[in-house]
């Protein structure tokens, strides 16, 4: 077990929104959220996935919703109903432990971005451990998307709860993808907002369907971004290095749009490129996370890989939809987490999620393999800011 210094936490925030591929939740709520608790005196336990105990019970607490405000019919509706002061994620893991009769003893977070703050608050508010393991490796838009689903561990029952106190039990939900609508319902009724805490299951089976190391992971990546900062070097680089990931481009915002689709944000980005990564622009496409990019007929990247878009100075990461016309930005990928690499991942989260066809991702990582795809890897972390080329 490691308790976690504030630096240690805000750095494993950074690097989770890293790989938050633009969603996962709010960076700033989250700094916002652990720099109040650590003020208060509290701090974060973190065990590795081998310290979790064969009968333990353990359950991943999260929000589930949308940025976009919610519509006028809705707004009246919750007009002058009380607020609950606890975080929503922990009404719904306690609702969860009252509902099943036992204690919850270890918390993990459903995925990697701001929402790990959630399972941060949890587990501090349980007094429990947050295991230094997810079921995503990164951010994903769809309560389906985990690898709970890909090795079958049932979602059910689960909790649902909002800010206004309403409360609800889930016995049982057919497949992930019900749940899924239940949940985004019952957020969207809530005023796009609703906490979660699912996956009830014991210590053994954990073990056997999440992905083990990455909150240590993320904080190596937000660690190295920090370092990196300090020692005034270009960010990019050194987080690609970090997470064994690429610089994939370099430019500058040209354009960039949204809307709220059904419950997710889906939009575009065009970024002009500095002259050492050619004259085509990149374009990418997001539903709440970042799914492809493009420049020009080239796929360059698509899910479940992970493209990231950060700040070319601070290396921050850019969540959707914050980018905004003329804003210098580096795009970095990072490979897969092999789960979603096998075949049942790549069904559950792969190219078809977006309508396409699950080989292209088998045909860009063959041209991965030979270094086709214009990325520069991370050793280049020593770069300094001033030595950009443009």
């Amino acid at each position: 077990m490691r308790v976690l210094s504030l630096q240690e936490v805000e750095d494993l925030l950074y690097g989770a929104c890293i790989f938050g591929t633009g969603g996962g939740g709010s960076l700033t709520e989250g700094l916002e959220l652990v720099r109040r608790l650590y003020a208060e005196g509290k701090q974060i336990s973190v065990i590795s996935l081998d310290e979790v105990q064969d009968e333990w019970l353990v359950a991943s607490p999260y929000y589930v919703g949308s940025i976009a405000p919610p519509p006028e019919e809705v707004k009246k509706r919750l007009a002058g109903l009380p607020t609950l002061p606890d975080e929503v994620s922990t009404l719904a893991a306690k609702a969860l432990e009252s509902h099943l009769g036992k204690k919850i003893e270890a918390v993990v977070a459903t995925e990697l971005g701001g929402n790990t703050a959630c399972a941060i608050e949890t587990a501090m508010a349980l007094q429990v451990p947050l295991v230094d393991a997810d079921p995503a490796g990164r951010a994903v838009p769809d309560l389906a998307h985990t690898t709970f689903n890909i090795y079958g561990v049932s979602i059910s029952p689960f909790a649902l709860a909002n800010r206004y106190g309403d409360t609800l039990i889930v016995h049982h939900a057919v497949n992930h993808d019900r749940a899924e609508q239940i949940a985004r319902s019952f957020a969207a009724i809530s005023g796009n907002l609703a906490g979660v805490c699912d996956h009830p299951v014991e210590g053994r089976r954990l073990k056997q369907s999440v992905i083990a190391g990455t909150l240590s992971k993320a904080e190596c990546v937000g660690r190295a971004m920090r370092l990196a900062r300090e020692q005034a070097q270009i960010p990019a680089f050194a987080i690609a290095a970090a997470g064994g990931g690429s610089v994939l481009f370099q430019g500058s915002v040209r354009k960039a749009t949204w809307q709220d689709v059904g419950g997710f944000i889906e939009g575009e980005v065009i970024i002009d490129p500095v002259q050492s990564f050619g004259s085509e622009p990149l374009t990418i496409w997001f539903r709440n996370e970042y799914m492809i990019a493009r420049r020009g007929g080239e796929i360059l990247s698509i899910i479940p890989e992970l493209i990231s878009v950060l700040d070319h100075k601070t290396g921050a990461p850019i969540l959707n939809p914050s980018c905004h016309p003329g804003m210098d930005v580096a795009v970095v990928t990072f490979p897969a987490p092999a789960a979603w690499e096998t075949e049942k991942g790549l069904s559950i989260f792969g190219p078809e999620y977006i309508g396409m066809d699950r080989s292209i991702y088998r045909q860009l990582s063959r041209r991965a393999g030979s270094c086709s795809r214009g990325g520069v890897q991370g050793e280049r972390a020593d770069m300094h800011l001033n030595e950009r080329q443009v």
